[in-house]
């Protein structure tokens, strides 16, 4: 599926109306439509090339609420039509004690952030793909 975003083709240049390429929902995953993502100064930095490992391009944004659109066969906990939020992390292993806890933040393995990532690759744009456990319900 392609989708619309605004990115940065390379560090220090100017946001650019793009298209990324997401892969097919996986069995877990819920697809988002996103409404609100935050850009804080850490995507400021990271945009400028301030920052070390940077991949380009990039569509910076994180914390991130949106309405699920679709829902993989194995996801039960949410239904298409919800309103989630996603933290900074989109994924990671779900297997070492880090994860066990809670704290995927610090997954042994490697965890995957909302942007700049590697496999599940969630740059800000106006459709992604995560796994349910990282996304969290409405309370209101």
């Amino acid at each position: 599926m392609d989708v619309a975003c605004y990115t940065a083709p390379a560090a220090g240049a100017p946001m650019e109306k793009g298209t990324i390429t997401r892969r097919d929902l996986r069995a877990d995953d819920c697809l988002l439509e996103i409404r609100w993502a935050g850009i804080c100064h850490s995507d400021i930095h990271t945009v400028n090339g301030d920052w070390p490992h940077e991949n380009f391009p990039m569509t910076p944004g994180h914390e991130i609420i949106g309405t699920i659109r679709e829902v993989g066969p194995a996801v039960t906990k949410f239904s298409v039509g919800d309103v989630v939020g996603i933290g900074c992390i989109v994924d990671s292993c779900g297997d070492c004690s880090a994860c066990n806890e809670g704290d995927e933040n610090y997954c042994e393995n490697g965890s995957t952030g909302t942007y700049n990532g590697v496999d599940r690759m969630m740059a800000r744009s106006p459709r992604v793909a995560t796994p349910l456990t990282l996304c969290v319900a409405r309370t209101s």
